[in-house]
């Protein structure tokens, strides 16, 4: 079975992020990986919608998690029947799929029960009740599908009865015996071609008599069943094989068992594995919210499961990356940042350069491998550049960055001035943004021996929208720092004309004091010519909070 291997960027994805993972999927798939696809860990910002848009190109589909589940694992393709088929066709079905398990559910999917091997034995053979095997409950549809046959008369063909199996294969008289002791119209007598056998059940109204070995039955004999209402049938089996099989007529509801319970799709791998292991038949159903049958999971399921393969591109710290990474195999990761990289079980291809953004190195792919590279990619690349490099302003862009922007462009062909002015308004109307949609856009999470934190980024053409919402800003950041559990949080809110930038922070008494910018208010820093996360702003941070108490 083919494998898909995700391509994925760090949660609160960037331009960067999203467009290095396109980028890279589509490199992968033109040098023949068709099961490489890009994926995110988080919303489309508007700087990034508006690039997707002008390129034309859909976002990749959204990934919140990759904590391993049972809707993952499981068998969705599952065979099972109706409540009203017969035990005979769910073994003939275990026989033909190799399978140990058959749930029953309705037109509608709504489960039932389930079915084994072990509850049939149960039901019909292993019992210290050497009585509980004759008990069956079937009607005459039932018996003669089971059977083969002809049905000689049928009072109600369809109407389910519980009847006791009686086989008449001894003198009249002891035969009389017995069922005198039992409860005639309760039982389904199967005999040969004993006439005084057949005539005694019928006398007594026995609830159906079964003609074994494809005998013929005499015209008085259907005469008195039908003037008796006594359902009768032809066997083309011997008395031994017929027995066995009108047990095997049983609705399969009769069996059916639900002791196991029953798991939903989203429910975590690790946490159903014991209930799959201890479940007395191997497996369990798994059901949606309507208790309709979507899927089974079995030992077996477990055992092919594999682990969700990944590509991590602009970022290599697990904190940064998609919820259950850690439970992933990491295949290569592609990045410009400081190395925090997870350990893997083998070797990797590692790319990591000192260079404005992702997508330079994955543009610089393509044109070491000579991988042709269409409009729409170059665009999307060039894009990426732009945003990460602040159209080359930032003191992270490199030489590198500006030879790819130019090569790139030879493609694009836009004017790259007026392209980065209008990706970079379409994310700066500060007023028309939720607060916390600023604050956790681009938001990463950092930390040192003692201190955790975070900070977002956003560039903006001038700083005229903040004034309104800066009050709202901190109490988001402070809510994002309580709701993660960090010490610190802060925004860099850089304003690309000027090539300055602005601080919004909240945190613990002890950090706030070791802030050094300067400060234009409580909460909120001026840095100028500070342009930068990566490069500038989280050095320092990183600096001032190594030795911090929280």
């Amino acid at each position: 079975m083919n494998q898909k291997t995700f391509i994925i960027g760090h949660k609160n994805p960037d331009t960067d992020s999203i467009c290095s993972a396109i980028g890279y999927a589509r490199f992968k798939q033109l040098q023949g990986d068709s099961q490489t696809v890009a994926i995110r860990a988080g919303e489309i910002n508007p700087q990034t919608e508006f690039v997707l848009n002008t390129w034309q190109t859909a976002a990749p589909p959204f990934l919140p998690s990759l904590i391993p589940n049972v809707g993952q694992a499981m068998t969705p393709d599952v065979v099972y029947r109706h409540p009203e088929t017969s035990i005979k066709e769910i073994l003939q079905l275990i026989e033909e799929n190799n399978i140990r398990l058959i749930p029953i559910a309705d037109e509608q999917k709504r489960y039932r029960g389930i079915v084994s091997l072990f509850d049939i034995a149960q039901e019909f053979y292993w019992s210290a009740n050497p009585q509980k095997g004759r008990v069956i409950f079937t009607s005459v549809n039932h018996i003669h599908q089971a059977l083969g046959g002809k049905i000689l008369f049928a009072e109600n063909r369809n109407e389910t009865f519980s009847a006791i199996l009686l086989i008449g294969a001894m003198q009249e008289s002891s035969f009389i015996r017995i069922l005198s002791n039992l409860e005639p119209q309760k039982c389904v007598v199967i005999t040969g071609d004993r006439e005084e056998i057949q005539k005694a059940a019928i006398g007594y109204k026995v609830k159906a008599l079964v003609v074994t070995g494809n005998l013929p039955v005499s015209a008085s004999i259907c005469e008195m069943a039908q003037q008796r209402q006594v359902n009768l049938v032809n066997s083309p089996y011997d008395s031994a094989v017929t027995m066995n099989l009108i047990k095997l007529s049983a609705p399969a509801y009769r069996v059916a068992q639900k002791r196991d319970g029953h798991l939903t799709a989203e429910t975590p791998l690790e946490q159903a594995k014991p209930k799959i292991l201890e479940a007395r038949n191997r497996g369990m159903v798994v059901l949606d919210s309507e208790e309709k049958l979507i899927g089974i999971i079995t030992r077996a399921d477990l055992l092919r499961y594999a682990k969700p393969r990944l590509i991590l591109v602009d970022h290599n710290e697990l904190s940064q990356a998609v919820e259950g990474s850690s439970q992933a195999e990491i295949m290569e990761i592609i990045d410009h940042h400081r190395l925090a990289n997870p350990q893997t079980l083998q070797p990797i291809l590692f790319l990591n350069q000192p260079v404005g953004s992702t997508c330079t190195i994955i543009a610089k792919l393509y044109f070491d491998h000579q991988v042709d590279l269409d409009k729409q990619t170059a665009g999307l690349l060039l894009s990426g550049i732009i945003s990460d490099t602040l159209n080359l302003k930032s003191p992270t862009a490199t030489s590198l960055d500006a030879r790819i922007m130019e090569k790139l462009n030879t493609i694009a062909g836009i004017n790259i001035e007026e392209y980065s002015n209008q990706m970079f308004g379409a994310g700066t109307n500060l007023a028309d943004c939720h607060p916390e949609e600023v604050v956790l856009n681009d938001f990463k999470e950092y930390k040192t021996d003692k201190i955790t934190f975070g900070v977002g980024q956003i560039e903006v053409v001038g700083f005229g929208g903040l004034e309104k919402i800066k009050p709202q800003l901190i109490e988001g950041l402070k809510k994002a720092r309580q709701s993660r559990t960090y010490h610190f949080s802060a925004l860099l809110v850089t304003d690309i004309s000027a090539s300055n930038s602005l601080l919004i922070f909240d945190g613990t008494q002890n950090l706030l004091h070791r802030i050094d910018y300067p400060l234009l208010e409580p909460h909120i820093a001026e840095l100028k010519g500070v342009l930068s996360r990566k490069k500038q702003l989280l050095p320092h941070l990183l600096t001032i909070f190594k030795d911090a108490e929280p």
